[in-house]
């Protein structure tokens, strides 16, 4: 019996510890290999179950690409060579903090740094007298 031969190249992958949501509207997108890839982009689909259409991000050699500025939403992203051959879609979940939470949270850190201030304003006026 004759073993098949092992495929020149191999199929992109995304690299296993790529996160798979973002609750900050950025992710480092990173895959193996060392050839030529496109890093492609699609609305995940919702009803049809194909995503797309997908649009390049980035072309080359680079193991990594960094992604900002993304709404919330879920995204296809993909992986395409110099062949043709293609990753399978990854899905990328993107889910923002709430403003109510983040003004909460500026809210509590002006309290906090008030409270500094007044602590040594007092603090200093004490050692005045």
């Amino acid at each position: 019996m004759l073993a098949s031969p092992a495929p020149l190249h191999a199929t992109p992958a995304f690299s296993a510890d790529m996160p798979e949501s973002t609750d900050a509207g950025y992710v480092l997108a990173s895959w193996e290999g060392s050839e030529t890839v496109t890093l492609e982009i699609a609305p995940w689909p919702h009803r049809s179950g194909q995503p797309g259409p997908f649009r390049p991000l980035y072309t080359g050699k680079n193991t990594a690409y960094f992604l900002s500025g993304l709404a919330d939403g879920d995204y296809a992203l993909r992986l395409r060579d110099a062949t043709g051959a293609q990753s399978a879609p990854f899905r990328l979940t993107v889910a923002h903090q709430s403003t109510t939470r983040a003004l909460l949270l500026a809210l509590l850190g002006a309290i906090v740094f008030l409270g500094v201030v007044a602590v040594i304003a007092k603090g200093a006026a004490h050692d005045d007298a």
